[in-house]
């Protein structure tokens, strides 16, 4: 078990690199938001997936 920073300590340490979490993936609701936030961060070649957690409908994008 991971060992607690006391809060003052806590509040100047950026949120989240304390506990060494993996980067999360952005995800979209449909396909074409995510189409237009790839257009428009000037990705060019990529696929979007469709993310499988439980009920989840959300979509990715991957790079090619």
């Amino acid at each position: 078990m991971a060992h607690k920073i006391h809060g003052r300590k806590r509040r100047y340490l950026a949120r989240g690199s304390e506990r060494n979490r993996k980067v999360r993936p952005k995800t979209f609701k449909s396909e074409q938001l995510a189409k237009t936030y790839a257009e428009k961060q000037g990705i060019k070649e990529y696929l979007i997936e469709r993310m499988n957690y439980g009920l989840s409908n959300k979509f990715r994008i991957v790079k090619k």
